[in-house]
């Protein structure tokens, strides 16, 4: 998507050189094109991410839960309940954004 001649100009803009007015308008125009691809391809990694902290999370839960119950530890059993309900919690919402939100 990079434009050889766009850059040179925007490189000229960032020098402080003038460029033409129908220059300029292309440059911003073009700044913005890939400001916005820059943006789609942050969230749908960010997207990823939170979705593997929440299986962590969950997996993270779980072996609390066992090992609570295993130790007869009631507070560690107790968090890994907590663990595992905010996991599904922050599971539900991911997929309803994904449903509901599609832009």
């Amino acid at each position: 998507m990079k434009d050889e001649r766009l850059e040179s100009l925007s490189d000229e803009i960032r020098k402080g050189n003038p460029i033409g007015l129908k220059e300029a308008i292309e440059v911003v125009e073009y700044q913005e094109g890939l400001r916005k691809a820059r943006q789609e391809v942050n969230q749908r990694n960010f997207d990823v991410v939170k979705g593997i902290a929440a299986i962590v999370c969950t997996i993270v839960g779980t072996l609390c839960v066992i090992f609570g119950e295993m130790d007869d530890s009631p507070g560690l059993g107790g968090i890994g309940l907590i663990i595992i309900l905010s996991s599904a919690y922050l599971n539900s919402k991911l997929l309803y954004e994904k449903k509901y939100h599609k832009d």
